[in-house]
């Protein structure tokens, strides 16, 4: 088997493709003063690229949806699994309250400069954030389902779908917690 019909080599190549996107989050840290958050988000995008390797490269599965969408996806769709994984995590950690944050608002505000959302993101962030910190139970779901829509351009997505973003936000905060035990207070 060659390199051209080898699926591994290609699933290789494809995900690097979203690693290297990472260059253009990490320049825009350079420009960040507050050191907690250039520890913090290196660590988000340190993360996010082993979580899509983790679900893009080693689950092998017809529901993979991280997996059967990866060749469609343009620089923007793979930006957006960083500003996507970045949002839920910064939601999840402030609403903990166990954080090193000097200023949350400096934090949220740092969120926006770094990883350059545009007005529906900003839009979106807001409500994402307001929905998980009112303990509303459909958080988990409609984060999911503005994931899905923003990264993978579906509008309508099944419920295993929807599960498996789910799934993939979940185990990348908890993951992140248990790797940066030194980031929370």
């Amino acid at each position: 088997m060659n390199k051209l019909t080898n699926p591994f080599a290609r699933r290789q190549k494809l995900i690097k493709r979203i690693e290297d996107e990472s260059d253009f989050f990490f320049e825009r840290l350079e420009y960040t003063d507050d050191h907690f958050l250039r520890s913090f988000y290196s660590q988000v995008i340190c993360c996010t690229i082993g979580d899509v390797y983790d679900f893009c490269g080693t689950v092998h599965s017809k529901r993979n949806v991280f997996y059967r969408q990866l060749r469609s996806m343009d620089k923007n769709a793979r930006h957006s699994i960083y500003k996507m994984t970045a949002m839920y995590h910064t939601i999840h950690y402030l609403a903990a309250g166990a954080f090193k944050c000097g200023d949350p608002a400096d934090m949220l505000e740092g969120f926006r400069e770094i990883f350059a959302l545009n007005d529906d993101e900003k839009m979106h962030f807001s409500l994402f954030a307001d929905i998980f910190w009112q303990n509303e139970p459909h958080f988990e779901v409609e984060f999911s389902k503005y994931a899905a829509k923003h990264v993978f351009g579906r509008a309508k997505t099944s419920p295993f779908t929807l599960a498996y973003v789910g799934y993939y936000f979940i185990r990348s905060y908890s993951q992140f917690i248990a790797e940066n035990q030194h980031l929370v207070a």
